[in-house]
């Protein structure tokens, strides 16, 4: 990436830990510095500022000052007269396009003739004539001013902008699925932690009510319950393995970008922090993201792009008028040097004034760009207004899950704490004989429910919440997250 659209994060917050390519630890934060420094997609479009700031570089080399010489020589042959005339010519000068539209040149110039025999006169004649002075054209409808010449550098200046909110854009998107995945890779593991530890239980049941049906406390069927219970929480186990290995490959996927190696990398990841509460305010929030939103702002940017251009298709259809005008000294003589040496010490005045008028009739291609162009500023209104809905829905649709997740979090919370209780004192009752080894098997089973359905819901408020803060435009000041241009 190039040191402008660099990622600078927090050191604090963001210093990975120095481990063997092939193996990660990480936390969620390390995660997502990873994912700054060598996701794909980042990388891939960091490239695009770059890009738009040549194209600015390249709009705004229309006023840089122009060197330029011209040499020609010319033989006519004189056939009645057996004679020829020749004539040669040199010019050097500068020139450039002021903002304003002017065109300013200063030059010099020689004619050098010779004739070796004048039919007119009857006598040879060589003479050189030298002019040196200013050249300016200005133009007085289309292309006149700052707003008509200098509009190509003000859209590239506004695609700056926009490849700029894009780039962001890009890295808020990442940094959400860096999140997104690495919580559901922790639901995963949990999950097969879970599942594990239920179908130990189903094997730890299925060997004591051996030792049970040894001493004729319990009856054959037990255990044929305790065994089929076993083989199923074993398949569970083997779903929970699969889904655990497909969500560290995600996970994987963002967070590193060496094709041959991913494979074999070992990745894990620490338990992530207890998320806090979080009261939404949807029409805080909401101004907030007109503020942050890089999308958003890149289509604010978009409408002035279209702005812009419909100005310059106006001036476009105006008829052109450019008034041309040059002043300078001229100097006559036989030889170069002393026609050259008049030109710059006592050399004849030498002026000229003129118009230039075009006129296109009937000028439908410059209408028509101007209704186009007029019509796409329009269309531009319109996406800027529908943008602004769909934001405030999207932060209604994410505040809601948010509220959600977060109720969801207290009810699961309960409901396992009471499955434990249930389940302790069952297994108290079947160690005296009074319950029955399916009750058993069923409270674990409810128990292990109740747990996964309380880190779902943990999980799913962290992503949740990490949606409304990107919905918000808030989510790289979450994580101390400092982009090279905002620095």
């Amino acid at each position: 990436m190039n040191n402008n659209y660099l990622v600078a994060i927090t050191a604090v917050l963001f210093s990975c830990t120095a481990v063997p390519a092939e193996s990660l630890r990480l936390s969620m934060e390390e995660a997502i510095a990873a994912a700054l420094d060598r996701n794909f997609s980042i990388r891939i479009q960091s490239i695009e500022p770059q890009l738009a700031e040549e194209d600015l570089r390249y709009a705004s080399g229309a006023f840089d000052p122009v060197l330029e010489s011209e040499y020609r020589y010319a033989r006519e042959e004189l056939s009645p007269f057996d004679t020829d005339d020749e004539t040669a010519s040199f010019r050097f000068g500068i020139g450039s396009t002021l903002p304003w539209g002017t065109q300013v040149g200063a030059e010099v110039n020689t004619n050098d003739r010779t004739t070796p025999f004048d039919p007119f006169t009857g006598v040879a004649s060589d003479s050189v004539s030298s002019f040196a002075g200013i050249v300016v054209t200005q133009p007085i409808l289309r292309n006149f001013g700052m707003a008509g010449t200098y509009a190509p550098v003000r859209i590239a200046e506004e695609s700056v902008s926009v490849s700029w909110e894009l780039f962001r854009a890009q890295v808020m998107d990442i940094v959400t699925q860096t999140v997104q995945a690495y919580q559901s890779l922790y639901f995963a593991q949990e999950n097969l932690r879970i599942a594990e530890r239920n179908r130990d239980l189903a094997l730890q049941l299925l060997k004591d009510n051996q030792r049970r049906m040894e001493t004729g406390v319990i009856a054959p069927l037990d255990i044929v319950q305790a065994e089929s219970e076993a083989a199923l929480r074993e398949v569970s186990v083997i779903s929970a393995r699969s889904f655990m290995l497909q969500a560290r490959n995600s996970l994987k996927a963002l967070i590193w970008d060496e094709p041959n190696t991913v494979i074999d990398l070992h990745l894990e990841i620490l338990p992530p922090r207890e998320p806090e509460g979080f009261s939404p305010n949807i029409s805080r929030d909401f101004e907030m993201a007109l503020v942050n939103l890089p999308e958003y702002l890149a289509s604010q940017s978009s409408l002035e792009i279209r702005s812009i251009q419909l100005d310059q298709y106006k001036r476009n259809a105006l008829p052109q008028l450019d008034i041309v005008g040059s002043y300078g000294q001229r100097g006559l003589d036989a030889s170069i040097n002393n026609s050259l040496e008049q030109t710059f010490r006592d050399g004849d005045a030498s002026y000229s004034i003129g118009a230039i008028l075009s006129i296109p009739f009937p000028n439908r291609s410059r209408s028509a760009e101007k209704v186009q162009a007029h019509l796409r500023r329009n269309q531009a209104e319109l996406q800027l207004r529908q943008l602004e809905q769909s934001i405030l829905l999207d932060l209604d649709n994410a505040g809601t899950r948010l509220t959600a997740n977060w109720n969801r979090i207290q009810a699961a919370r309960r409901a396992r704490e009471l499955a434990e209780k249930s389940l302790q004192a069952e297994e108290k009752k079947l160690q005296v004989g009074t319950s029955s080894t399916f009750v058993v098997l069923r409270l674990q089973g409810d128990l292990a429910n109740a747990e996964i359905r309380e880190i779902n819901a943990l999980t799913d408020y962290a992503v949740s919440l990490a949606q409304y803060e990107r919905a918000r435009g808030h989510i790289l000041q979450v994580y101390g997250i400092i982009l090279g241009k905002d620095s």
